[in-house]
Order: structure tokens, then sequence, then C-alpha cells
């Protein structure tokens, strides 16, 4: 364990024995969970609109689409434990999966779709007639001609997580600075957690990666390092986590935006600078065609969302604000872990166990020290996690780690000891055991990797000699485990109401615009 590591935790420790007051270890986190919505009979994605029966996609408070019509998300509020947050996740799978059930239509379980023939297999979301609604439609149609539209589909779990105040006024303590504001403190230090996150963030594919596979019409084409296991799947051999990997995807236009999070204002200014500057092969795409809008702009990013990292900084937005702007002036809030694949034989993508580890390892990333990256550590992160999503089943397999050659259980067993060193803190602190049981799991997998998801979506692959047959069986047997369950009166109530406000909402909102999309668009853009 570093030196920095040990003297936070007894730090911490002290700080909460000493007030006889845990409050400090209060973390506040929110579920975004996407899942496809698909054919019962053959799992293919669903060509029919967002159900109405679950109220409007552009302003529902829960229940909501991302990249296609078909690709829903599922948003939780706030909550102070892990368990509330399932808790409500759940009851939103349990009122869409009835709606869906009438429609003869579930959820998709895994991360990486089943068959799909081609960009005109997968139908753009929707989002009605107002000018918001238009932004969200010609931004996806943007990221269509950008990055093709199968590789939209994918679908993945974000975590957003946030510290107590009480954690605040320790750190602050401990860090024994009085001239830090609590907004540069809090921002300064989620950065640290950041860089933290981006030096180990290969174990969360090795430990939770559930893509070792995909169906072939996803790559027609096929790829050197994945062997066909039958006429329609292909597997990496070793792969953990296909969705986080490169597969089929280049984007030669944000290959300069590798962002190394050592100060935030070079962070807001890298992202500022990319939504400015033209991009010559978008330019060729064009932005109104014959009347249409197939992007926003011709520039590197549409919006700063298009950047894609693993893990964000974030703040809570005002209307018509860009999260950049809102970063400046208010500091980091959040941030948003994005890594996460999908757990296909969870109902709801994930277990408490998953949340319980990320809840230790981001407060380990939080405590870990606060150095900055160099030059070559910025650039060695990408190769290393390349090697750990497709080459992590093969713990025996030696990677250029930061800290120099070493074998992935070797790497893997340094990094879990440390952060069962958290776990046995919080456990402590707080009488609750999750925290070593979540990580025990863990240790557990590396002694046996069999017991890794990936290895467990490529067994059962092999077994059903299709990884979209397979899939479509978890998709079955889910949909019937919702089936058997009722929700509670005032849940559904509560939901149904829902439904009928966001289409209030959305009603309300096309009726009140007052401009014409051109010039909304061109205020919408406007720097900030």
């Amino acid at each position: 364990m570093s030196t920095s590591l040990h003297h936070a935790l007894q730090a911490l420790s002290n700080h909460c024995s000493n007030k006889q007051d845990t409050r400090a270890l209060t973390f506040h986190r929110g579920i975004e969970r996407e899942a496809l919505r698909v054919n019962n009979e053959n799992g293919r994605i669903s060509h029919k609109p967002h159900p109405i029966t679950l109220g409007s996609a552009l302003t529902h408070k829960s229940v909501t689409t991302d990249y296609s019509e078909a690709l829903m998300e599922f948003i939780t509020g706030v909550h102070p434990s892990v368990e509330s947050a399932l808790k409500e996740l759940d009851d939103i799978h349990l009122f869409v999966s009835h709606e869906l059930s009438k429609e003869g239509e579930s959820l998709w379980p895994a991360s990486m779709p089943g068959q799909i023939e081609g960009d005109a297999d997968v139908p753009i979301a929707e989002y009605g007639e107002s000018n918001s609604g238009k932004l969200k439609h010609a931004y996806r149609q943007g990221l269509s001609y950008r990055y093709g539209r199968v590789m939209q589909c994918i679908a993945g779990m974000h975590y957003n997580f946030s510290f107590d105040k009480d954690f605040w006024a320790f750190l602050k303590d401990f860090k024994d600075d009085n001239k830090v504001s609590y907004t540069d403190l809090q921002s300064e230090s989620y950065f640290a957690l950041i860089r933290n996150f981006r030096r180990s963030s290969w174990l969360l594919p090795l430990l939770f990666g559930a893509s070792p596979a995909i169906d072939k019409s996803f790559l027609p084409e096929g790829n050197d390092k994945l062997s066909e296991i039958s006429p329609d799947t292909l597997m990496g051999p070793n792969a953990t986590s296909l969705r986080m990997s490169d597969l089929g995807y280049s984007n030669d236009a944000q290959a300069d935006l590798y962002v190394c999070y050592n100060e935030v204002s070079t962070y807001i200014q890298t992202i500022r600078n990319a939504i400015q500057t033209p991009y010559t092969e978008y330019e060729k795409i064009g932005v109104k065609v014959d009347g249409a809008y197939r992007q926003l702009n011709t520039n590197i990013l549409q919006i700063e969302n298009e950047y894609y990292s693993d893990i964000r900084p974030k703040r809570v937005t005002h209307a018509g604000e860009h999260p950049s702007a809102a970063l400046r002036d208010r500091g980091v809030e959040y941030i948003e872990v994005r890594i996460m694949d999908l757990d296909p034989f969870t109902s709801i993508g994930m277990d408490k166990d998953t949340l319980y580890f990320l809840d230790t390892y981001l407060v380990y990333c939080m405590l870990r020290g606060d150095e900055k990256f160099t030059a070559e550590e910025c650039e060695a992160l990408r190769s290393m996690q390349q090697e750990a999503v497709t080459q992590g089943r093969d713990l025996e397999k030696s990677i250029n780690f930061l800290e120099g050659a070493s074998s992935i259980k070797v790497q893997a067993n340094k990094l879990l000891s440390d952060i069962m060193s958290v776990a046995s803190t919080l456990a402590e602190l707080t009488g609750n055991q999750a925290y070593i049981n979540a990580v025990q799991l863990q240790m557990d997998k590396i002694a046996n990797k069999e017991l890794l998801p990936s290895a467990k979506i490529a067994q059962l692959s092999e077994q059903e000699g299709s990884y979209a047959k397979a899939m479509l069986a978890l998709a079955e047997q889910h949909q019937l485990d919702w089936q058997a369950q009722e929700l509670d009166h005032n849940i559904a109530k509560a939901f149904s109401d829902e439904t009928k406000d966001s289409l209030l909402r959305q009603k309300h909102i096309e009726e009140s615009d007052e401009m014409s999309f051109e010039v909304f668009l061109a205020e919408y853009l406007t720097p900030q």
C-alpha cells in the first residue's frame, strides 16, 4: 500500500472515530442503465416507436432513449445507499418490462447487440417537434454520419458518484490547506480521483467485462483478432470487454483529444477547442443538405458530450448551459463512470456487489494521492487498457503497466489488496461488511478466472452455439421473472402520473417555442 493511501485511511478512521460520526462516509450515487428493446421471438432490434405508455423520451425523469429509438435508458435519482438506488432501478425495470410485454418486446441483457443488418436496421431516436427535440435528433444524425449507427447500439451502465459535504470537511482538514476554497478543493480532488481511475481502470473490464463475443453482423468483414466459433458469432479468445476495445471503431478526429486530467482549466479548454475546430472529413458530409440536417456542425465535436471517455467530471447544468461552462463557473460536482459493461446474468444489468465494489474503488482513487500524469504515463494508458480488454482472461500475460512489466494476475492482486484495505476501513467504521464481501468476490475471480463474467459469457455462447441465442435465452428468462412480479400500487401510480406529466411537458415545450430551429441552434452553439 502506498504511504499516501495508508496515511489517508488512518486519518479518515481517526476523523470518524474522534467525532463518533460516519457522515463523511455517506456516498451519493445514481445509475443510468441502457438497454435495447428487442423482438421477443428473434431478439432483433425493435422498429416500433418508443411506447407512448412510457411517456415522453424528451421529458420523462427516469425513462428515456439514448442514440436509437430502440435504445432505452433508465435513470435513477440520487441515493444515499446502494440498496435504495438498486430498488429504484428495479422498479423502473418492472414497470417498463410489463409495458414492453404488451408489445411482444423485452430488454436485451447484454452490452453488445444481437443481429443487426446494417445502419438501415437502426432507427434514430425521435424527440418531437420542439427545438430541443430537433437538436437531439440532429445530433444523433451527426453521430450516424460520423461513426455509423450500428456502433451506437452498444449499451452500458453509467455510475454517477459523489462524496458528502462532511467528507470534504475531513479532506480540507487532512490536507491542512486553508487557502483553497471548497469549490477548488472538490474540483482538484475529483480530478485527482480521475487520474488514479485512469491509472487503474483496466481492472474494471477485467473483473466486470461481459462482452468477449459479438454477433457477426456487428462486424461483417471479420477481424483477425477474433475467432469464429459459429456461423454467426465472433469471439476474442481472451477478451473481457470488446465494448471497451477499439474493435471496428476508429475515431481519427478525436485521436488528438486524449485528455490527461492534470488541470481542470486545460480539460475545459481542450473540450472547448474541439467544439470550435472544423474537421475536414466532417466538412465533406455537409451540415444541412436538401433541407435536412446531417449534423449540427463540421467540428471535431458537435457538442461536448460527443467526447468519449470512460470517466467524466460532471456538474448539473442549467437550461441551455454547456457542461464546460458549468464546470468552469461552479466546479466539479460528481463523476460519471462510463466503463462498465452490463451484467447479462442480472435482470437490471448489475448487482449490489458490483456497486459496493465501485464505491470502494472510487474511495481508493480519491485517497491514493494526487500525483499528476507525466506525458509518458498519459501516452501509455490507452495501450495498457486495450491490452487488458482484449487479452485480460489470459491472467499470466505480461503487460507494460505504469509501474513496469507484470502479469495481469500479479498486478490485479496487488491492486485488489490495496482496495481491500479501503474496504476494511469502510466496514470497520460503518459496520457494513458488504464492502469487504464485494472486494473478496473480485479476488475470487482472479484466483479462478472461470468466475469472470467474460468467461461465463464465452462458455455460454459456445454451449448455445451462438452469442445471440445465448443472450436471447437470458432476455426471455429475465422477462419471465418480471412477469411473475407485481409493481407496488403507489409506485405504479407514480409511474403512470409521470407518463402523463412528461407528455404534457413535451407539449408545453413545443407550444412555447418562439424562434426558428436555425436561430435556436446558432444560439445553442455559441461559445459560453
